[in-house]
């Protein structure tokens, strides 16, 4: 299965979705024997993930003390 999932098909997932998407791209690249550098739509898809991520991050709240 080839992985495709654009930046914007991402931001309505919270970040543990997110989590959750990209070790589950992980744990079938590795039932199957592969790397993401052996699919390079999949390392796109990983990555646009781990953007997807750092948005999140940026735009919540930080805690004052």
């Amino acid at each position: 299965m080839t992985y495709i999932i654009t930046t914007q098909e991402l931001e309505h997932l919270s970040e543990a979705e997110l989590h959750q998407k990209f070790h589950a791209i992980l744990s079938d690249l590795a039932r199957r024997n592969l790397a993401a550098a052996d699919c390079p739509l999949t390392t796109v898809t990983l990555e646009n993930i781990r953007r997807a991520i750092q948005r999140k991050r940026a735009r919540a709240p930080r805690p004052r003390f």
